[in-house]
């Protein structure tokens, strides 16, 4: 019987690299969608503006709405920037709340998801503890990929919850997505497993259980000498 690599093993950290960026390649075109929507719109906003001022047609507190406005996509611009330091970054490991990761996973594997007819929810409260932000936000992202892509159809929804009197999170998957949105969807390969979950969560020093539709975690703690 096949075994992953004891913790000891170089080979487990190749292993885990290749799950992060299998799960990066899933992720990366809602990052990029959340870069360049902002620099389109400052793009047609500084055209307008630049021909309105040279025109002399454009009054003092109008132009300033509309520096206010560049602000505004300048700032979108930059929150959606840092979230490439989560892979850039992976030794900077930051506590952040679980809670704030958990939402940020939500946020970024939605795009992808919904195209396959899967809907994303966090119907109550999720814990406050602080984690390592980069490992959980990794495990997070595939345990949502790994319950999107193993069923067939994919499932309906997929819920976020507390696992009672543990700081860890239940993934869980239920129902059954659109057939003709499945169908329409591009299917990744090879899909991600719950091999490469528990790869991915041994090398961060977490702890997961998968089940049939269903994805528990035990977040890595937060690095007491790290910041955000």
């Amino acid at each position: 019987m096949n075994t992953l690599p004891t913790d000891n093993d170089p080979v487990q950290a190749w292993m885990a690299l290749g799950v992060q960026s299998a799960i990066l390649a899933r992720t990366m075109p809602a990052v990029r969608h959340d870069l360049a929507g902002p620099l389109s719109a400052m793009r047609m906003a500084a055209t307008v503006l630049k021909r309105r001022l040279g025109t002399g047609e454009l009054p003092p507190a109008q132009a300033v709405e509309r520096v206010e406005q560049f602000e505004g996509h300048l700032t979108r611009l930059a929150d959606s920037a840092k979230r490439l330091r989560h892979w850039d970054l992976p030794a900077q490991d930051s506590a952040q709340p679980l809670a704030a990761v958990a939402a940020q996973a939500i946020q970024l594997a939605r795009p992808l998801l919904a195209m396959r007819g899967t809907d994303l929810q966090a119907p109550g409260p999720l814990p406050e503890t602080p984690v390592a932000a980069h490992t959980t936000l990794c495990l997070l992202l595939g345990a949502l990929y790994h319950l999107a892509e193993t069923g067939s159809p994919p499932p309906a929804r997929i819920t976020l919850q507390a696992v009672q009197g543990r700081s860890g999170l239940r993934v869980q998957a239920d129902g059954q997505a659109d057939a003709g949105l499945a169908a329409f969807a591009s299917q990744p390969v090879p899909p991600l497993d719950a091999a490469a979950l528990l790869c991915l969560a041994r090398h961060g020093g977490a702890h997961v259980q998968c089940g049939a539709g269903w994805v528990e975690l035990d977040a890595a703690p937060a690095r007491p000498d790290v910041t955000p």
